[in-house]
């Protein structure tokens, strides 16, 4: 299956395990750098976007922002 690699930024925190949740974001990679989050992750259906800031806005975060990026970081 293939996607596009997203990163969302924002305020907040969130689950490290927030992943889970998401189905429609794989490889999630949740990096928290205090007062902010940055969320790595990539999007199977890009239509999902929206579900996906609601569900990570539901968990704590407060999404500022939202880019397609050519590469995640490398996952620990």
């Amino acid at each position: 299956m293939t996607g596009a690699n997203y990163v969302f930024r924002g305020s907040g925190s969130v689950p490290e395990r927030a992943g889970e949740l998401l189905g429609d974001c794989r490889g999630m990679l949740v990096v928290p750098v205090p007062p902010d989050t940055i969320v790595f992750g990539t999007v199977t259906d890009q239509h999902t976007i929206p579900r996906i800031v609601r569900t990570l806005e539901a968990l704590g975060m407060r999404v500022d922002s939202v880019h397609c990026v050519r590469e995640l970081p490398d996952i620990p």
